[in-house]
């Protein structure tokens, strides 16, 4: 994806060149239903001539249009809404009948979304099974947004770049945050949710509850719709510390080709699409609840998951991509599951986003410090690479044996910890089977050079963790 030459300022000249020149006016569309909530009527009727000539020149767009003018017939500017309608369904007859349908059905996208991720709790939704295009490369343009909220205001990790804190307003009654809506279930009335549309490689999108604050973004619960089937979406504005550095926006561009690379793989979420217009934005597979949610696994089911987790690290591994911030809160599930007891599969989110945003902003502001490794706190352990990623599975691995965090306490303490002491044993909090303690020990080994050689050496020495459990439960 390539970012587009900005359009005329004036509206006229908008509607003036889509007429001159038709043939490159598909790229204009979201601009020209922009032009039907302006309060000039000259305007906005320009606009309704606009949108027929495209739809003549690219007759792909007419179901496009009709679903984005159906959202608009409750607006003031209704008749030239109706006119623009009017016109396609004369011209379109089953492009419009069938929006109309899907418009008049979609009271009832939140109780089919409903079903939907409870059914996810048995099965994961890859690209490769929707047809979807994936990770298309894109040279990202102006972006905006918040910077998250620390949550460990205490914590400044050590790294090439200083931290900046950004104040945020108070968005609970709607507003802005550095030029992003917030606020409310508005998203189905703004215009970035058309762009995201238009862009995206769904044919509907229908966002079903207000945006909720997540790690590195706000995240939309959203039903997606390609090629008939429905697809539970979670549409992500995400941070923009430095929205206007040409730094930040290739950092971030390559990181989400790495995610996009791995995006098809076992227990990593997929990233369906992404954007920069007129906020940067990315589409995923939905997701309801992290590690961080859940409390201590059995052991059978710790090492479940830790084997999971550990080979898809060592997949990643195996394509060149690092995610240097795996913690229970990159650590993904899809919720609503349909039986307490039911296993989810884990799923790496965020995959290598702090390597683009640790330069930018406070590392401890998306990874959690109780769980980062010591390259984090001291160069002097060396660069982030494959090598944190094992100890970040290590301590992963505590949590899912313990339920705790392998550190706790105020900053300076958890950071004193982690750069002198031994690592942290999970018999000394908790009942663990034999061989947890060597497992993780090894793992988060201070010196890279007393961790496992390689993810997958870790996830053989997990899969015998495992494999003793089971014969000692059977």
């Amino acid at each position: 994806m390539s970012s587009d030459e900005p359009g005329p300022a004036d509206p006229r000249e908008l509607v003036a060149d889509v007429l001159t020149a038709p043939e490159t006016g598909r790229t204009k569309l979201p601009a020209l239903l922009g032009l039907l909530d302006v309060g000039d009527r000259q305007v906005r009727l320009g606009a309704v001539t606009g949108l027929c000539v495209v739809a003549d020149s690219h007759p792909g767009t007419a179901d496009y249009l009709a679903r984005r003018l159906l959202d608009r017939t409750d607006a003031d500017q209704s008749l030239e809404v109706s006119l623009a309608l009017g016109y396609l369904a004369a011209r379109f007859p089953d492009a419009v009948d069938a929006e109309l349908d899907a418009y008049n059905a979609l009271s009832d996208a939140e109780r089919d979304l409903d079903d939907l991720t409870a059914d996810l709790g048995s099965a994961t939704l890859h690209e490769s099974s929707l047809g979807l295009e994936v990770g298309r490369t894109m040279a990202l343009g102006d972006a905006s947004g918040p910077s998250r909220t620390d949550r460990h205001p205490e914590v400044e990790l050590d790294d090439e770049a200083e931290a900046e804190d950004e104040e945020r307003e108070d968005d609970d009654g709607g507003g802005t945050i550095r030029g992003r809506p917030t606020g409310g279930p508005l998203a189905g009335e703004a215009d970035w949710l058309s762009i995201v549309e238009y862009e995206s490689p769904f044919d509907r999108l229908s966002v079903l509850a207000p945006r909720d604050r997540r790690r590195y973004c706000d995240v939309y619960r959203t039903l997606g719709t390609v090629d008939g089937s429905d697809v539970a979406v979670g549409i992500r504005l995400l941070d923009t510390p430095d929205p206007d550095g040409d730094a930040f926006r290739s950092a971030v561009a390559e990181r989400l080709d790495d995610w996009a690379a791995v995006a098809t793989l076992d227990n990593v979420v997929s990233l369906y699409d992404w954007g920069h217009e007129p906020y940067l934005w990315a589409t995923t597979e939905y997701t309801d609840e992290t590690l961080a949610d859940r409390g201590r696994f059995a052991p059978a089911d710790a090492a479940w998951h830790a084997e999971r987790l550990a080979h898809a690290v060592s997949a990643l591994h195996e394509r060149g991509v690092v995610h240097a911030g795996i913690d229970p809160e990159n650590v993904a599930y899809y919720g609503n599951v349909l039986e307490a007891d039911e296993r989810q599969p884990p799923l790496l989110d965020n995959v290598g986003s702090i390597q683009a945003y640790r330069q930018f902003t406070d590392p401890s502001t998306y990874l959690d410090p109780r769980y980062a490794a010591p390259e984090y706190y001291d160069r002097r352990f060396g660069r982030i690479d494959h090598a944190t990623d094992l100890y970040h599975l290590g301590a992963v691995c505590y949590r899912l044996f313990t339920g705790e965090p392998p550190y706790a306490g105020e900053f300076d303490t958890v950071r004193e910890r982690v750069i002198q002491d031994r690592p942290p044993m999970p018999s000394e909090v908790a009942d663990v089977p034999t061989g947890v303690d060597a497992l993780v020990g090894k793992a988060m080994g201070k010196r890279k050079l007393a961790r496992y050689e390689s993810v997958t050496h870790l996830t053989q020495e997990i899969r015998r963790l495992k494999e003793s459990i089971e014969d000692d439960a059977g």
